[in-house]
């Protein structure tokens, strides 16, 4: 963690929200992706000094340091609320939203939602469109309410996903390779039980709202851009860059050396992307 990086936690709507934060200036609510946590913003933070840019990264319900959203909120919108009520409180009643993975669906979500409230987005190599094995609904988080059931998820989910997520880890990486104790900790993370059903919560909700998604992302007018990697083993990224097509006047760039990990794995490229794309 950087020595600028501070970590803090907020609650909202009955929620705690963990939050890193760090640098002065523009603020910008940074959104992590599934699997994922607010960590993955931290060598950003590290090389705000003199940037004007100031960096706020929630661990997302459910995952890592935030507790998971009221069991019975079955609204795919839900969400946005507690992010409205973050970016009132701790950036200033309006900002950009800059999405990585997941994270992008849930800030076109936000600005859908609340668009005076959203000065612009960024997204960093989007994950819109459901593919590969994300395509189908989980009935995973709806049993893992039950106390019976749910004590049986709690010891198959975490053992099951183990692996699927070291080669997750591992593929995001690409073409660079985690250290091994990188993998060794944030396998841990991601197999969770809590985590696990975030996950699958998570996708359950991308395949769920592609529908209305994809309407309400054609009538968005605000500035948005969006940073992809030429070498990005988790997204296709032919059908991601026709997602984000629907949103009208998007600008889009392409890092020809990049993989997924854009944010963690090229901060230094990443940085550039945001500085230029604020005004």
């Amino acid at each position: 963690m950087s020595s600028l990086e501070q970590i803090s936690s907020i609650l909202i709507n009955d929620t705690k929200i963990s939050i890193s934060e760090a640098g002065k200036g523009e603020p910008i609510l940074c959104l992590h992706g599934n699997p994922g946590n607010k960590n993955i913003f931290s060598n950003l933070m590290t090389k705000l000094e003199g940037t004007g840019i100031k960096l706020i990264a929630p661990d997302r319900p459910g995952h890592n340091l935030t507790d998971e959203l009221p069991s019975d909120s079955n609204n795919l919108w839900e969400d946005t609320k507690i992010y409205t009520s973050l970016i009132n409180s701790k950036l200033n009643k309006k900002s950009w939203i800059l999405g990585y993975d997941y994270g992008c669906l849930t800030a076109l979500k936000i600005a859908i939602k609340n668009l005076e409230m959203v000065k612009g987005l960024i997204l960093i190599n989007p994950y819109i469109i459901p593919e590969y094995n994300d395509s189908s609904i989980s009935l995973a988080p709806k049993f893992a309410k039950g106390f019976l059931i749910g004590s049986i998820l709690g010891v198959m989910l975490p053992y099951n996903y183990e692996d699927i997520f070291e080669q997750r880890i591992k593929d995001t990486f690409k073409p660079e390779t985690p250290k091994e104790e990188y993998l060794d900790v944030h396998i841990q993370r991601y197999s969770r039980f809590e985590s696990v059903v975030a996950f699958l919560n998570d996708n359950n909700i991308r395949i769920n709202i592609q529908d209305e998604l994809k309407e309400e992302m054609k009538k968005l007018s605000l500035p948005a851009f969006a940073l992809f990697g030429a070498k990005d083993s988790i997204n296709k990224i032919q059908t991601q860059q026709e997602a984000v097509s629907l949103i009208p006047n998007i600008k889009t760039e392409t890092l020809e050396e990049a993989g997924h990990n854009i944010p963690y794995s090229n901060a230094d490229a990443c940085i550039e992307f945001i500085k230029k794309v604020i005004p």
